[in-house]
């Protein structure tokens, strides 16, 4: 891998991090690759169906690469855990980073690192975008959430320190995101521009706790924000701002690795600069890898631009031949693909996805006389999982909380929507005669129609169990709750263990990551 043999086109290639469409490399999408010399990729969740057609397609995309550059390419994928998994195929699905700090699973770290590495090599994965660095201090925070180990610096910082150590132990470059920290927003950066008015001392002691532990154990990569950070730079966003990349991550804490972009597409970016300043913007600002889930227009469109900004010297040659260094660098030690695994089944795996899965289910509020549940005059109701941001891109088919508890409680339930309205929430009040109901809510912190449904029923005189399956905070906005019990996701493993807990099978051991204020 040497930068010399490299055309500028080439080189450029090497920056940009590209998605492709579908299960299979199309013939048209391989000669888009190989007109532009695209050296990494990422997959979403509609290109990851089984274990063969997987590794299939990375095959086929290392190959391109390699006609395109003679370079192996970065193959990546958001494999947090929780509700922001893509790969389901060959890959175990972990319980979220909230719920792992729920469970006191902080010595599993490490193991789970490799064990998520041996998987994501497997089908040909060599990046994983995780784990998230960021600390959850805003309930209102619509993009984070359970996503955060915890909203406790020190706790983020240690657990992410150990999984990263794992991840890059089994041969997966980590992606610790999203610096400085999108863990105190009130937006989300897919859909606006947020800005954090902290002034450094507050973000030395809590944004960047996590990412200076990170950087100290070595972390290889980290993924800007399109965070406005106005104690650093009021009028650029993270992934655009020189003071932020250059200034704060190079020279004053010390990193060396890689630094790669949030998505470009989203809108904090797109409109407010538009993807071909926006990626401009950002190589100047010392980005080396550009994350850019555009259709193919909008990604040759971005290409020439960077191209342009070259040859015109709007972007120095040194900022492309710096980060093309560094991209060679890392690619020798976590993109040799001679290296991947053939897939195997690892029941220590699942094992290991179970324990943290029931070990997390917390009891916030409760008493002996609700729990656990044995009576059969309940009413269960809850909403559908579904996507809460785009982060989630889609989700599997799950079972539905209250039709799985009603089978187990021989009682009667009613799947709600998100949101209910006034006729929605009118209907099922006539439905709800028991004196108990047992009530799944989803986000309901977001979705105020759920908290307007606990209202009438707490208003009807009912005894209200609350279990939230998503972000501990719903409790905030019905704290008249009878018993409150969190979850941390809404998946078939964690609506098992929170039923099984509520009728007594398994004991509750969770503890609360965050604190409930």
């Amino acid at each position: 891998m040497d930068i010399k043999t490299l055309t500028l086109e080439q080189k450029i290639g090497q920056m940009f991090l590209l998605p492709i469409e579908g299960t299979e490399l199309s013939p048209d999408t391989k000669e888009h690759l190989l007109k532009y010399k695209i050296g990494n990729f990422i997959y979403f969740a509609r290109n990851l169906t089984d274990y063969k057609s997987i590794r299939k397609l990375s095959d086929s995309l290392q190959q391109t690469a390699k006609e395109s550059s003679g370079i192996p390419a970065f193959i990546s994928t958001d494999q947090e855990g929780g509700m922001v998994t893509r790969a389901y195929s060959g890959a175990t699905h972990y319980p979220s980073n909230m719920a792992i700090t729920a469970a006191g699973m902080e010595s599993a770290m490490q193991k789970m690192g490799e064990m998520v590495a041996r998987e994501l090599k497997a089908l040909g994965i060599n990046l994983n975008h995780a784990p998230v660095l960021d600390v959850n201090n805003n309930p209102n925070n619509p993009v984070i959430g359970i996503r955060s180990y915890s909203d406790k610096p020190e706790v983020v910082a240690r657990m992410a320190t150990d999984y990263i150590r794992g991840l890059q132990k089994g041969g997966v470059l980590a992606n610790a995101k999203h610096f400085p920290g999108h863990g105190d927003t009130h937006k989300d950066s897919h859909l606006a521009l947020p800005s954090i008015e902290h002034d450094m001392d507050r973000l030395n002691h809590v944004e960047l706790v996590p990412f200076k532990a990170t950087i100290a154990d070595g972390v290889d990569s980290i993924m800007s924000a399109h965070i406005i950070f106005k104690a650093i730079d009021s009028q650029h966003p993270a992934t655009l701002s020189s003071k932020v990349l250059t200034g704060l991550l190079r020279n004053e804490l010390g990193f060396k690795g890689l630094i790669l972009t949030d998505s470009m597409t989203m809108m904090a970016i797109q409109d407010n600069y538009g993807l071909e300043l926006g990626c401009i913007m950002a190589i100047n600002a010392g980005v080396d890898i550009l994350c850019l889930n555009a259709d193919q227009e909008g990604q040759a469109s971005c290409l020439k631009a960077v191209l342009a900004a070259v040859n015109s010297g709007e972007i120095p040659i040194e900022k492309i031949d710096a980060a093309v260094e560094r991209i060679l660098k890392y690619k020798a030690i976590y993109a040799n693909d001679d290296t991947d695994p053939p897939l195997e089944k690892y029941p220590t795996h699942e094992s290991l996805s179970d324990e943290i899965s029931a070990k997390s289910i917390t009891l916030v509020k409760g008493s002996d006389e609700l729990l656990p549940l044995k009576s059969e005059n309940i009413f269960v109701i809850s909403p559908p999982p579904s996507t809460a941001n785009i982060a989630d891109d889609t989700i599997i088919k799950q079972e539905l909380f209250c039709e799985k508890a009603a089978a187990l409680l021989g009682c009667a339930y009613q799947e709600i929507s998100v949101d209910p309205d006034a006729d929605e929430i009118a209907a099922i009040m006539k439905k709800a005669t028991t004196d108990i109901v047992l009530y799944a809510s989803y986000n309901a912190i977001q979705f105020t129609g759920q908290i307007d449904l606990f209202n009438a029923l707490k208003a009807a005189g009912k005894k209200v169990i609350l279990v939230s399956l998503r972000v501990p905070y719903d409790i905030l906005k019905m704290q008249d709750a009878d018993a409150y019990i969190a979850a941390y996701e809404y998946t078939n493993r964690s609506v098992n263990n929170a039923i099984k807990a509520i009728i007594g099978e398994i004991p509750f051991e969770g503890k609360l990551p965050i604190e409930l204020c």
